[in-house]
């Protein structure tokens, strides 16, 4: 079978990608490995997963511990593999241990629960806020001195050949997950799965889908982190643990488990609610208050557009300003913030350079990146467009009437000059091909990435969960993600999806969509809106 694997280009990452590549390829089957550009950790998990659901590539290799706590609908774990070491390691310059770090010690690490228990043992210690760099870097930072230790899982360690420079293992309890490697593909690639089983470990699989759903059962506050370490030492057992950050008392509990998966993850469910009668979900919260539930209608269907209260999740633009001029009810709200990035490349050379959005150009300016001279500028739609023209620019190609990457492509003449898109991390791979299909080399310029926040307005959950609005808009799969993930679907919400990546993501989800179009011009929104709630 051929296999498309996707991987975030950092070396851990790649290095555990290529080796399950390599054991695919020693069952006969052919392997192409795509990279995704490092774009910060926090956001891995999704680029990843929207690049499955749009059908970007087949499969990925996941880091087990960096997994959120929701299942993506329309993707399986078709495979687990063997967990290697569970534990968290210690480099540390001139070969220290933990106890042996001085005062005022500043040591890397990415994880809050990491942090909490290494403040326990070590008090006298600090921590870099945000942590740069890729785990070779850190290392590298350690041998001269410009850091003096760094702390990450065991298994990370060997992934990149480094077990040599660990000083120390830590007795401290790990993230779920930690040190397993999971294998990710689309439920309704069923002969992948079927493939990709024979690599699964079945101890593997029902420790770390134990500690994952104790991890899920937990609604803790950001000041808590939850440990879960799930082990076969004569017979399964099962540890979770609640660590506040402000080295406050926490709460713990051990249990005994089967080996089925099934039963595992129940009684993985039932040391969590003890945790929660315990008190677990109150640690660190200020206040906690709990409203009445109010009553929504059941199965109501909008019928009259200028009646509809319209959801655009996405930050104000000409889509909701358009529908608000055509008198409809319209509110805006980010579910995703813009992080540009800081990007080795230039767009030097180019005899083309193409914007897919505002967002695009607005990361352009904010590098301070002015345009080469004589390069011919394309815009995806007016609003890109007047971007441009405000900077200063003159668009050569825009779309009349329309927007989107689908009625760029249309009008895009055949050539063989060099096209530089500065664009998203998680721009669909559809526009590059379809300029390579014309004869271009085109080429994506990754200036910033879309990062989901940890929550989305209460004003906006409320109003949702209340039934305050009829339609939603989705403009991108990364989008689509955002809405499942800190909204939810609900049935009665009609869903109108813009452009194929939010078709496909929201297919493979299994959300009803209502209505789609791959113009992104308000007329044409408005014109899909009035036809399906209107008749």
């Amino acid at each position: 079978m051929k296999i498309s694997l996707g991987t975030k280009n950092s070396v851990v990452d790649v290095a555990r990608s290529h080796a399950v590549a390599d054991t695919l390829r020693e069952m006969g089957h052919d392997v192409e490995i795509v990279h995704i550009p490092a774009a910060g950790d926090s956001e891995t998990v999704g680029q990843l997963r929207l690049g499955l659901m749009r059908g970007d590539f087949d499969l990925v290799v996941h880091r087990m511990h960096r997994i959120p706590k929701q299942d993506m609908p329309g993707l399986t774990f078709a495979a687990i593999l063997k967990r290697g070491d569970q534990r968290d390691a210690l480099v540390a310059r001139d070969g220290l241990t933990l106890d042996q770090l001085p005062k005022g010690t500043v040591v890397a690490t990415r994880s809050n629960l990491r942090r909490s228990q290494l403040h326990a043992i070590n008090p006298d210690l600090e921590f870099v806020e945000r942590t740069p760099g890729q785990l070779i870097e850190l290392l590298d930072k350690v041998g001269t001195g410009e850091i003096a230790a760094v702390v990450a899982g065991a298994a990370d360690f060997e992934a990149v050949g480094r077990l040599d420079a660990v000083t120390e293992y830590l007795d401290i309890l790990p993230a779920a997950g930690l040190g397993a490697t999971g294998l990710e593909c689309r439920s309704e690639d069923t002969e992948l799965v079927s493939i990709l089983q024979e690599l699964d470990h079945p101890d593997t699989r029902v420790c770390v889908m134990a500690e994952r759903a104790a991890y899920a059962a937990l609604d803790v506050s950001d000041a808590v982190s939850v440990a879960a370490k799930a082990r076969r030492d004569g017979v399964l057992s099962l540890i979770v643990a609640v660590v506040p950050s402000d080295g406050s008392k926490g709460l713990m509990v051990q249990m005994g488990m089967p080996t089925s998966e099934y039963h595992a993850v129940r009684t993985a469910r039932r040391a969590a609610a003890y945790l929660r009668s315990k008190g677990a979900e109150e640690l660190g919260r200020v206040s906690t208050s709990t409203g009445g539930e109010s009553e929504t209608e059941e199965g109501r269907r909008i019928t009259e557009l200028a009646k509809a209260r319209i959801l655009v999740p996405r930050e104000e633009g000409r889509i909701a300003r358009g529908l608000r001029e055509k008198g409809l009810d319209v509110t805006s709200v980010m579910l995703q913030r813009l992080e540009v990035l800081a990007v080795s490349s230039t767009l030097e050379g180019a005899d083309w350079i193409a914007f897919t959005s505002v967002r695009a150009v607005e990361s352009v300016r904010e590098l301070g990146w002015t345009l080469p001279k004589g390069a011919k500028i394309a815009a995806i739609g007016s609003g890109t467009a007047d971007a441009l023209h405000e900077m200063g620019y003159h668009v050569d190609l825009v779309p009349e009437g329309a927007a989107g990457v689908s009625a760029l492509l249309d009008i895009w003449p055949e050539g063989n000059g060099e096209v530089l898109v500065p664009g998203s991390a998680l721009l669909a791979p559809g526009f590059i091909a379809g300029l390579q299909a014309k004869g271009w080399k085109a080429q994506l310029i990754p200036v910033y990435t879309m990062q989901l926040l940890s929550e989305a307005p209460a004003d906006i959950v409320e109003m949702w969960q209340e039934g305050a609005f009829d339609v939603v808009i989705v403009t991108s799969g990364s989008n689509a993600i955002a809405v499942g993930r800190l909204l939810g679907w609900n049935p009665d919400v009609l869903v109108f999806a813009i452009g194929e990546s939010a078709v496909k993501v929201l297919e493979r989800a299994g959300v009803k969509v209502a209505g789609t179009t791959n113009n992104y011009s308000s007329p044409e929104i408005y014109r899909l809106l009035r036809e399906v709630i209107e008749g």
